[in-house]
């Protein structure tokens, strides 16, 4: 019995949070060591506060990450890149070259979602950095093209610097939309699709990356035609397979996505009676509630529904809150799903309040929305925004076969196994391994269910698997930060 408590005692504190990458979130406008800046940290199951000091501004564009440990490596604002000391990342002088880079100079700049920072697939030391700048054309200011850099942790004694052959390479030659640039891992749970759309047009760009770097570009016109895009954001479900983005000039867009092929399909846009449009979206953890907010009032739709547009319910309205001081209306701005399952909106106007969805899996006021109740120590216009990163393959798709790796030259292919597989009680988890490693459980929605060390020393662990749903789940090794054998599991009930 005491042998039994044992195990459950170990097993229940093994289980570790998903969301490590997105721990750390850069806020708040100061460019000089005179006043300081904000962050925002995910610490014991919650989104905490603390002043740094940060030569470095955030206005819109806003992006960083964390390594597997939630420990900040670097952030962007759009102009530059800062380094964990909170200092200029090296080379990262003359970043992402543009009109709107020098005129935003120092302040930030003012194009949401014109930064994204993804893992080079199979480089666990390397990042892309995708960016936008803007462009003076006539009349308006647009992007030209999608540039990246390539970032290597390993240069500058492990504080990063961008590689010199890899710095503001053009992906997309084309006018593109002010921001909305995000990604989806592909179904093989391995590769990225990067998305950006191209302006005015109902063109969706998509560049696969994979771990020969950018390999294709793909386009595909869907939809009804975007005429403007003053302030956008773009975001996928956390299961990957929708997707939203909303346009401060009149409506959003909302679209099924084939992880597999990259392709959308059942394109649905939806218009504002708002003179400004929509400006944030998201959709909650559990990916079956997407919400959309003008600057005044917040929207939750139930993608479950055929038709979304059918039962879109008003979650809230600005309730004329003003700040105290200054008097400037606080209103919902770019919405990002936190790593504590909460939605956090941004107060728009540049003071340091958030809104917050608080309970974003339920129906309706349900979801229990906290208009201005997170009060930041420092003034702030934006919350970053940011992928899943612990999206796993599409579990029994046509394309989830990289889970079958091959072994690494230290590990033999028949050194794990796991039975009873089906299993409806106890996995035993039977291996054999010169290296301490560590095995997780996947659903298939990729969230991470349980964690569970294999040391070395050992030659079996026990995994209690009694209080999990029935399904297929995915299990996964990892031996010095490199993934080398995967199996799926089967609980029956």
């Amino acid at each position: 019995m005491k042998k039994v408590a044992l195990i459950a005692f170990l097993f229940n504190c093994m289980l570790v949070c998903a969301q490590n990458r997105a721990n750390v979130w850069e806020l708040s406008y100061s460019d000089t060591l005179a006043f300081p800046n904000c962050e925002m940290k995910y610490v014991n199951g919650t989104m905490d506060t603390n002043l740094i000091y940060r030569v470095m501004s955030i206005y819109l564009t806003n992006s960083s990450i964390c390594d597997t440990s939630g420990n900040l490596l670097f952030y962007s604002n759009g102009l530059t890149i800062g380094n964990k000391n909170y200092d200029t990342l090296q080379n990262a002088v003359n970043f992402n070259p543009g009109w709107s880079t020098n005129s935003y100079e120092p302040g930030g700049m003012g194009i949401n979602q014109g930064v994204l920072i993804l893992p080079f697939p199979n480089f666990p030391y390397k990042y892309f950095i995708f960016s936008l700048s803007g462009e003076l054309l006539q009349n308006d200011i647009q992007p030209i093209h999608l540039s990246y850099s390539v970032i290597d942790m390993n240069l500058d004694g492990g504080l990063g610097g961008i590689v010199d052959t890899l710095k503001n390479k053009y992906a997309i030659d084309d006018t593109l939309c002010n921001g909305g640039l995000t990604a989806v891992k592909h179904a093989n749970g391995r590769d990225w699709w990067v998305i950006v759309p191209e302006y005015y047009s109902n063109r969706f760009y998509k560049l696969l990356l994979t771990p020969n770097g950018i390999e294709n570009l793909y386009y595909q016109n869907i939809g009804l035609i975007t005429t403007q895009d003053i302030i956008v954001q773009a975001t996928f479900a956390p299961d990957g397979s929708k997707y939203c983005f909303s346009n401060a000039g009149g409506s959003f867009i909302y679209m099924k996505f084939d992880r597999c092929s990259g392709e959308f399909s059942n394109s649905t846009t939806i218009f504002s009676s708002d003179s400004l449009g929509f400006i944030g979206c998201s959709f909650s953890s559990n990916s079956r509630y997407l919400y959309v907010n003008t600057q005044y009032d917040l929207f939750q739709y139930d993608t479950w529904n055929s038709n979304i547009s059918d039962n879109v319910i008003h979650v809230a309205t600005w309730d004329s809150f003003v700040h105290p001081v200054y008097h400037i209306p606080i209103l919902f701005g770019i919405q990002q799903l936190a790593p504590d399952g909460k939605i956090y909106v941004s107060g728009w106007n540049g003071t340091e309040y958030l809104n917050v969805i608080n309970e974003p899996d339920s129906l309706g006021l349900g979801c229990n929305f906290g208009p201005h109740s997170y009060i930041l120590p420092q003034y702030n216009n934006s919350v970053p925004t940011f992928p899943n990163y612990d999206l796993e393959s599409l579990l029994s798709s046509a394309c989830d076969t990289l889970f079958t790796l091959a072994p690494s030259k230290n590990v033999e292919a028949n050194s794990f196994n796991i039975s009873p597989n089906p299993s409806n009680g106890i996995l035993n988890i039977i291996y054999d391994t010169k290296e301490n490693c560590k095995l997780n459980l996947y659903n298939v929605n990729g969230k991470l269910i349980a964690s569970i060390s294999l040391f070395h020393y050992f030659k079996n662990r026990l995994l209690n698997v009694s209080d999990l749903a029935a399904g297929v789940y995915l299990a996964t090794v990892t031996c010095k930060a490199e993934r080398i054998w995967s199996a799926k599991v089967i609980v029956q009930r």
